[in-house]
């Protein structure tokens, strides 16, 4: 009896714990534009979809190009993607990135994003202290990424593979 009542007080702070860091995460996003916070949910909702596909299962909603969970994405690269977000916004928002990378672990996914740099006039600089965020589209194969420099959002690209 003695160990039910502990492993339930255990249980209930636990519950309460979760529910206050959930409701902390959820705060966060609450001073977002109205598109930017339907962007957010949508991603969510996409993101658990995702995740409960079975292997092998196509939706075009998840994995198509075109499909919702792509322009999702590339739409919260867009407004997302740069300051004054931070890491621990986008973190909060989106959840859990995927992965997260330093420079030298990225370097083999960068050659598209440095040339649509240059592409567009600007200069690449390599930074020490750079964090990749990653958020997967169609897994490893491809994915969005945001560049988190101290903690501040200076920039996002894609990873595609192009297959």
């Amino acid at each position: 009896m003695k160990r039910s009542i502990i492993t339930l007080a255990a249980v209930l702070v636990l519950t309460c714990f979760a529910s206050a860091h959930a409701q902390d995460t959820s705060e966060m996003c609450l001073d977002q534009n109205d598109k930017i916070a339907t962007l957010i949910s949508q991603y969510k909702e996409l993101r658990v979809r995702r995740r409960q596909l079975p292997e092998g299962v196509f939706d075009n909603d998840l994995s198509g190009h075109g499909g919702k969970l792509h322009e999702v994405l590339s739409a919260l690269g867009s407004e997302l993607g740069h300051p004054p977000y931070t890491k621990e916004k986008i973190v909060g928002c989106l959840g859990e990135p995927d992965a997260i990378r330093n420079g030298k672990e990225m370097n083999r996914f960068l050659d598209i994003y440095h040339r649509e740099l240059r592409k567009a006039g600007r200069k690449i600089e390599e930074k020490s202290d750079r964090e990749y965020l990653i958020y997967f589209w169609r897994g490893w194969h491809d994915f969005l990424f945001f560049i988190s420099e101290g903690g501040v959002i200076v920039d996002h690209g894609w990873w595609f593979a192009y297959e």
